[in-house]
């Protein structure tokens, strides 16, 4: 059988009646999403993630993960899209916090806070003319929801989900496409040259964390464009910026704006107010959230994000993004998941950790002499059986991880 042959196999085309069933948005009223993986974040066998051999992406060694799907929103006709599209928008879903910085949370967001989100991306990724939709992120959550699940929606986009390294590519047979990316996306992408080569355009829509190292491997002039999103479950999304600078100045989407402190030369929490913000657990909404991130502000509309409170340390006078050593790390040892967590110093006062799964005969000294050589040594290296994630791939919190 030919790759085509087998990538129109493995993808199940979905029907439209109950999508929020299947493949499922938000949380089921079980406890558990589609897959196994309870809402609390809580790792067990089944939480979806690459196959065992890629572990380092996502930390679940020998996980079975969801299986691919394919929607195609381009068959339908206007009134019947329409039709589906007010089905999914007529019901709210409620979604529960990564359990990355500590425990799960109950947030509700409306299927037109949603829709209005996923239009949000729509008018990001419509100038560069995707003719197909192929996300890496599960609908069970937040962004998902909006990229993986409204984002087709609103645009008539046929959608193709990818759910693991297992995965062959879809045939999705467009020319032009949008890649709607996490983290372990790029590990993946890169498995695939020749898939990737087969089209005039791609589009990465990035969302979830910072963008990784593997991420530019895919960089190929004009035939690739980077769009990134920052979010959270309690916002959704919040601001965009385009193009491969990683230290990029970041913009306010249109209808969200800057709440709390105000001061420019400050670097202050990231504190936004706008109409998307999910609900609480006692279903008032609130006026405004303020985020885990550590930003500047340039302007009314622009800031530059210095990273996330809980993951920036200070060691020796010089400021350190934990997600950024990380990243590095695992750029630097094939195969192994890295992760790293924040530690006191009696002499340095702010350190850290590095904790190593997988990659193979390392070395404590070796380890130590790469995160050394990237600016900043740790205190300890520590080797562990697997690092607990979540399935957009953030480490969670009370395994002794951060991210």
């Amino acid at each position: 059988m030919s790759g085509a042959g087998r990538s129109a196999q493995a993808y199940e085309t979905l029907a439209f009646d109950a999508l929020w069933e299947r493949p499922g948005i938000g949380s089921p009223v079980d406890g558990t999403s589609a897959d196994g993986t309870p809402v609390d974040g809580t790792p067990v066998d089944g939480t979806p993630a690459p196959s065992a051999g890629a572990a380092g992406a996502a930390g679940a060694a020998g996980a079975v993960g969801p299986l691919p799907w394919h929607l195609p929103w381009d068959r339908l006709g206007p009134a019947e899209a329409a039709a589906v599209r007010d089905g999914l928008v007529a019901r709210d879903y409620v979604f529960h916090t990564s359990g990355s910085t500590g425990a799960p949370v109950r947030r509700t967001l409306t299927g037109a806070r949603l829709r209005a989100d996923s239009e949000q991306l729509a008018r990001l990724i419509g100038p560069y003319e995707p003719g197909a939709i192929v996300s890496f992120a599960p609908s069970r959550h937040a962004y998902g929801a909006s990229a993986t699940m409204l984002l087709p929606a609103v645009t008539g986009l046929p959608v193709w989900f990818w759910p693991s390294f297992d995965s062959p590519p879809p045939p999705t047979g467009a020319r032009r496409i949008a890649v709607v990316a996490i983290p372990w996306t790029f590990r993946i992408l890169a498995r695939h040259p020749r898939w990737l080569a087969s089209f005039d355009h791609v589009t990465f829509l990035h969302s979830s964390a910072e963008l990784p190292p593997e991420a530019w491997a895919l960089q190929d002039g004009a035939r690739t464009a980077m769009v990134e999103v920052l979010g959270s479950t309690e916002t959704s999304a919040v601001a965009h910026r385009a193009g491969w600078d990683p230290a990029g100045p970041w913009t306010l989407l249109d209808d969200v704006t800057f709440a709390g402190a105000r001061g420019r030369a400050e670097e202050v929490p990231l504190t936004v107010s706008g109409p998307r913000l999910s609900a609480l657990p006692d279903g008032s909404h609130p006026a405004s959230h303020e985020m885990d991130d550590l930003v500047r502000l340039l302007d009314e509309r622009r800031f530059l994000r210095l990273g996330r409170r809980a993951h920036l340390v200070k060691v020796n006078g010089v400021r350190h993004d934990l997600n950024g050593i990380a990243a590095r790390l695992r750029a630097a040892l094939p195969g192994a998941d890295v992760a790293c967590v924040r530690a006191a110093d009696p002499l340095r006062g702010e350190t850290y950790d590095v904790l190593v799964a997988g990659g193979g005969p390392l070395t404590e000294g070796g380890v130590r002499a790469t995160a050394r050589g990237l600016g900043a040594a740790p205190r300890q290296i520590r080797f562990v059986d697997r690092i607990p994630r979540g399935p957009l791939g953030k480490p969670l919190a009370g395994s002794g991880v951060t991210a």
